[in-house]
């Protein structure tokens, strides 16, 4: 955000500047340019240009940059259009953005317009169908797959008459002139768009408007503090074999203990909603799946004594993950956690009986009974029934 964009005369396309400027490095990495923000009349401008700029250089650049996202995600997955759907989010990264750019605190920068603008870019979002099947939601995530990656460069200037700073800007020459005779002092840092976004009521709005509109970019990015993961709302893409591998991929790529906590808040939070049976079922089987996937999918086959060994240093150096081994044992008492036919099998059966033992060291009784009545009251089972399985 460093450049301001030029604005065009009316005559002249838009979209081309701005996939240069703004689209291109928003997928495929590199320094975003916001200055302004698009209303109306522009969407209607890129929306129109776009049928025109198939076999543009920058259009095909983008095609290109989506695919590899995608491809990550799916089998050889076709370049993605520039469509409406691409536009509408990119626009609304775009707004965000601005809500945190110096012209939107300006003095001439009515708040009322400010909240006119949002209300109608989240418009735009909601106007959208929900995404339907593994292609549309890649292609979506992938105008949107940098989103909690997205950070500005700020720097402070203090000298001896005072202090300025620069949001996503260099400070002038001028300011760093004389150093030692004007006491300059430099400091830099990085702030994330998204953790700024989370502060301002306008640009949070648009965040969990975008993630409602992109759900694969919701369930990808499971670490964070805030805005937490609503699996009520995620699960039933779950259900779909492609979505829950690339989930599980991304998921044990991040690592088992950084994803188990804020995955087992999530379905402790899903349990206590009504009616989303089977979303608490979904998404129960899939922290399970995890777990075998996390136990199973390794270079050689997994070594019991050398599985429980690994379980209780995880268990005593990442404390979230005791409660997913404990929802890993008390999953069983459902039909949610280990497939019956992996007990055919003696050498799977092994390291499965000895990952569930020290699941039980790790958590223990008290704790597992717990975690087997908030299943229980998630996917509306009685325990005493379950307790049969």
């Amino acid at each position: 955000m460093s450049r301001e964009q030029k604005r065009l005369p009316a005559g002249e396309p838009l979209l081309p500047t701005w996939l240069h400027e703004f689209v291109l490095p928003l997928v495929a990495g590199g320094d975003v340019r916001v200055s302004r923000v698009f209303g109306a009349v522009e969407l209607r401008r890129l929306e129109d240009e776009a049928f025109t700029m198939e076999s543009d250089e920058r259009a095909l650049a983008l095609a290109e940059a989506r695919q590899e996202v995608m491809a990550e995600l799916l089998i050889d997955p076709a370049p993605p259009a520039l469509d409406d759907e691409a536009i509408r989010l990119a626009l609304a990264v775009q707004t965000m953005l601005f809500f945190g750019h110096p012209a939107a605190t300006a003095a001439t920068v009515r708040k009322s317009r400010l909240r006119e603008v949002a209300a109608w870019t989240q418009e735009q979002l909601a106007a959208l169908m929900p995404a339907e099947g593994p292609t549309q939601l890649a292609a979506r995530h992938s105008i949107l797959h940098h989103l909690f990656d997205l950070g500005r460069d700020d720097v402070r200037v203090s000298f001896w008459a005072g202090r300025r700073e620069f949001r996503g800007q260099e400070p002038p020459a001028r300011l760093l002139a004389w150093q030692r005779v004007r006491r300059v002092r430099e400091e830099r840092w990085r702030t994330s768009i998204v953790g700024e976004a989370l502060g301002d009521p306008l640009a949070r709005g648009l965040l969990d408007a975008l993630l409602v509109a992109s759900p694969l970019t919701d369930l990808l990015s499971p670490t964070r503090t805030e805005p937490p993961l609503d699996l009520a709302r995620l699960a039933p893409h779950l259900a779909n074999a492609a979505i829950a591998r690339a989930v599980c991929d991304r998921w044990l790529t991040l690592g088992l203990g950084e994803v188990g906590g804020p995955l087992v808040g999530a379905l402790f939070r899903l349990y206590d909603q009504r009616g989303q049976r089977a979303a608490a079922r979904t998404a129960t089987a899939l922290a399970c799946h995890l777990v075998l996937l996390w136990l199973f999918a390794r270079p050689t086959a997994p070594d019991p004594v050398r599985v429980a060994s690994e379980m209780q240093v995880l268990g005593a150096t990442r404390p979230g993950l005791r409660d997913l081994f404990g929802l890993f044992v008390a999953a069983q008492r459902f039909d949610l956690g280990a497939p019956p036919d992996l007990a055919r099998d003696a050498r799977l059966r092994a390291p499965l009986d000895a990952c569930l033992k020290a699941c039980r060291q790790i958590v223990g009784p008290e704790r597992i009974t717990e975690i087997e009545g908030a299943i229980a009251r998630g996917v509306d089972a009685p325990l005493k029934l379950a307790a049969q399985a």
